[in-house]
């Protein structure tokens, strides 16, 4: 693994790029920021919410898909608040919603704004739960499918024709981008950005996991004339307005929003990831698989913002990232119908092995808490 000689990003994450001085396009990225003019930018979203204002009230202005973390109570506010739009928030309901998370979701509705709420058959979720983790290695993988299909449907069925998203995750994260042209998140970008869909792993071929294509119903993006029929078209926040999640987050502390009262497992802070308790066995998965977690995609964001040094965000990484998540593993084992010995086999399955320490037979080393070593430390 090689390391970005500015944050702590190994070249093992999908989509990242070096430069020839070591530097990778997530750095990068962040001083493309620096130089773009964002009053401009902010004068071109004005332009682009007049165009898809309803004029005369009988409809919504737009879609804000939600789940009441720190991003989406930022996004309503904007668009309620700063731009005096009237947006439908919508939240694809997971099943493992935290006491914290279903607060802030009740605190952002308090913004003024109508919302629907979907909840998933949970069958249905928890045998695609179990498919993701076995299969794919991601027991969140229905939800998210969920989050990116549901918004994307309802805004076909009420004809809302736009979808605001928040932070643009390829500006803000890793892969080269260009703010003047990759702004839309549709398709396109689902399929290439958004993880395993079942436009790639085809519904029919779900039938032999015990699936009815309208088992998957809340779970396929709508289709390309339905699409162009209402000329439904998703944005980024973050594409017009400088995104900053440290300052957003103070500002959205002073309207409700609630942090968590301990830090969260697999990392050393408080706001992220609060509305489900699950999510740390993805991060952890993505560690066994790239050889990178939570942790060091945190310190990373804080050492381009300036708020910590590169040195501090190394000691955090050894101290937090990569660890098995114990504090709701009873709870992760019943929910996936798995014994521990299973959720490990599992782990191994996932475990990409050049990454890590392993003995003279290929057996992957393990110590007492059989948590993993991987060869190359970041320094």
């Amino acid at each position: 693994m090689k390391y970005c000689k500015k944050c702590l990003y190994p070249d093992t994450k999908p989509q990242l790029i070096f430069n020839d001085k070591g530097v990778c396009s997530a750095c990068e990225n962040m001083k493309k920021k620096e130089m773009i003019d964002w009053n401009e930018k902010k004068k071109e979203f004005g332009l682009i919410l007049e165009k898809y204002r309803n004029r005369d009230g009988k409809n919504y202005d737009c879609i804000i898909p939600v789940s009441g973390g720190k991003d989406s109570t930022y996004q309503t506010y904007v668009m309620k608040k700063e731009y005096g739009l009237n947006p439908l928030v919508v939240n694809f309901h997971p099943l493992d919603q935290t006491n914290i998370g279903k607060k802030n979701l009740d605190n952002l509705k308090k913004i003024g704004v109508d919302c629907i709420e979907f909840s998933p058959n949970p069958i249905i979720y928890q045998k695609l739960a179990k498919y993701g983790l076995t299969e794919l290695g991601d027991f969140q993988w229905p939800e998210h499918l969920g989050i990116f299909t549901i918004p994307v449907q309802i805004a076909v069925k009420y004809n809302i024709p736009l979808i605001m998203w928040g932070e643009n995750p390829q500006l803000e994260y890793g892969q080269p981008t260009d703010i003047d042209k990759d702004t839309i998140l549709d398709r396109e970008w689902n399929e290439k950005n958004g993880g395993y869909f079942l436009d790639k792993i085809k519904p029919q071929d779900m039938t032999k996991y015990g699936f009815s294509i309208s088992d998957l119903k809340p779970y396929l993006y709508p289709s390309d004339d339905e699409i162009k029929q209402v000329g439904v078209t998703g944005i980024f926040l973050g594409s017009y307005h400088k995104w900053d999640i440290f300052k957003q987050l103070e500002f959205v502390k002073t309207i409700g929003f609630s942090e968590n009262n301990e830090i969260m497992e697999g990392t050393y802070n408080k706001w992220e990831n609060l509305d489900v308790y699950f999510t740390v066995f993805h991060d952890y998965f993505k560690f066994l698989k790239y050889g990178f977690g939570r942790t060091t995609d945190h310190v990373s964001i804080e050492i381009r913002y300036g708020r910590i040094s590169r040195e501090d965000g190394i000691e955090l990484v050894k101290k937090y990232d990569g660890k098995i998540p114990k504090k709701y593993l009873k709870e992760f084992l019943q929910a996936a119908d798995i014994s521990e010995k299973e959720f490990h086999s599992i782990c191994d399955k996932f475990t990409n092995k050049e990454l890590f320490l392993t003995d003279n037979s290929g057996n992957l080393i393990k110590d007492e808490q059989g948590n993993l070593k991987l060869k190359n430390q970041v320094c």
